[in-house]
């Protein structure tokens, strides 16, 4: 008896020893930044910013930076660009360079997820190629679909894909998603299809996290030059499926939200063209969710003439900023572009004045010809499940319904619905509906039929009064990332 008791102490001993070993002392998580940014006074001069501005700037920047595994598309040797070898043939969907295992500690993922990022070549909205890059978030196990022994079935040891398109991070390499901590949209919608045992694979859009071409030049974000983000997607994910053919079966759904909710649309739009006719049996369907279809209408105007100006050249260019800005909005875009800044910058410098905008702009050659790149009106493959906020405040719900009602008078033997849920704003849309689109998903993978055809409405209430709930997010998921700070996330054990 006194050995064993002898034993047991030694026992608990070494236990409370390795106890001690995986919980160190907390320490206080200083977040104040891995970022030392600092306007130089030529751009404070360049940007006539004040001193409250310059701080507001250089924190949000800091921020910002310190958000970046690895130090961002700047500092990470994954985003640098690997030469032409002799006689390679440029062509859209090259497979450029694979990251099979993406270290996760440095990422603020949910547990028992894991990453991958790949690099392709794609194809601008001028026909350009151009490399970009991607991440893919794997689940746990794959969800098994329901229909045994048909055509839709998965194969056991492999992934059908989610196609996510991302709303806008911003305009510059180092805004690439698949660089964020959180992977910008976190539980909103990745992580979520993740843990639904699915595979997602997520562009970052051309000009994103790859900034230069092979010949030194800029690849631009071709910001709501929508086909060009569809081609970012479809040739991503075909890179992706080329990358682990092993994984993944090759099936697939698109959704985004905002700027990728136009993505998805335009997806859908894409998938009647003769470019991706090889990839419509693998097509699922699409979700828009909070969709960009009438972009220059939306509001606030300053901030859409400004994210679109930035682009607009590559695709026009006789374009100059002075057509559809000020001479101090120009010079506060050209700052902007110099510090490479994301979207929460942009807004400080652009909507903190109300001299940004050049009268008659609308009247301008451009306002029309950028207007035809909007999606809706136009055919597309289905179904198509499109999501909208009523209280959306940057995409305006009228504007969402009359892209759909157009498209639906055009084309009514198209498979369409409009999910509208009452009193919800513009992101809050995707948790609102979380369970419902993703039902949906479930259904087209199991091959099931839609709960309608053709064209219809569905409206969505709140269980409790809308008053009562959370209307907008609050914050990203918490990265604490070494051990001594694991006191901040007590549930990861």
């Amino acid at each position: 008896m006194a050995m064993k008791t002898v034993v047991l102490a030694a026992a608990l001993s070494t236990v409370a020893r390795l106890t001690a070993a995986q919980f160190p002392p907390a320490a206080v998580h200083i977040t104040s930044f891995n970022s030392s940014f600092i306007l130089t006074p030529a751009q404070i001069e360049a940007g006539q910013l004040d001193n409250d501005q310059v701080e507001t700037i250089q924190n949000i920047v800091r921020f910002d930076q310190s958000q970046c595994a690895f130090g961002g598309p700047l500092e990470d040797e994954f985003y640098t660009l690997p030469p032409l070898t002799n006689g390679t043939a440029l062509e859209p969907g090259l497979v450029l360079k694979v990251q099979a295992f993406t270290d996760p500690t440095a990422y603020a993922l949910p547990p028992n997820t894991a990453l991958s990022r790949i690099m392709y070549t794609s194809l601008n909205f001028n026909g350009t190629v151009v490399p970009a890059t991607g991440f893919i978030l794997w689940p746990f196990t794959p969800r098994k679909t329901h229909t045994a022994g048909s055509r839709n079935s998965t194969p056991p040891d492999k992934l059908s894909t989610i196609v996510w398109a991302h709303g806008t991070s911003g305009f510059f390499a180092p805004q690439a998603p698949s660089a964020h901590r959180s992977l910008w949209y976190g539980y909103s919608a990745p992580f979520a299809l993740a843990q639904a045992g699915y595979a997602v694979f997520a562009p970052d859009f051309a000009g994103l996290g790859v900034g230069k071409s092979w010949d030194g030049t800029e690849i631009p974000h071709q910001y709501h030059a929508n086909l060009a983000a569809a081609r970012d997607s479809l040739y991503g994910f075909e890179a992706a499926v080329k990358s682990f053919p092993e994984r993944l079966v090759g099936n697939f759904v698109a959704m985004g939200h905002s700027q990728g909710g136009a993505t998805a649309w335009a997806i859908a739009e894409a998938m009647v063209s003769d470019e991706f006719a090889h990839l419509q049996q693998s097509y699922k369907g699409s979700i828009p969710a909070s969709p960009t279809t009438n972009f220059l209408a939306s509001p606030p105007t300053e901030f859409m003439l400004a994210t679109s100006g930035l682009m607009l050249h590559s695709i026009f260019p006789t374009f100059t900023l002075e057509d559809w800005l000020t001479p101090i909005g120009a010079a506060r875009l050209r700052l902007y572009r110099e510090i490479q800044g994301g979207i929460s910058v942009l807004i400080q410098l652009i909507l903190t004045r109300t001299d940004i905008v050049r009268e008659n702009w609308d009247r301008t050659w451009y306002a029309a010809a950028f207007s035809k790149l909007d999606v809706g009106g136009n055919d597309f493959r289905g179904p198509l499940l499109v999501l909208q906020g009523s209280d959306d405040s940057r995409v305006l719900y009228n504007l969402t319904l009359a892209a759909v009602a157009e498209t639906s008078v055009l084309f009514p033997d198209r498979d369409l619905e409009f999910m509208v849920a009452s009193g919800v704003g513009h992101n809050p849309v995707l948790e609102a509906t979380q369970h419902l689109w993703m039902q949906w998903i479930h259904d087209r993978f199991d091959g099931r039929p839609l709960a309608k055809a053709g064209s219809f409405r569905t409206d969505v209430e709140s269980f409790l009064p809308i008053q009562q709930y959370q209307s907008t997010g609050n914050s990203f998921p918490l990265w604490a990332g070494l051990p001594e700070y694991s006191y901040e996330v007590p549930l990861s054990v």
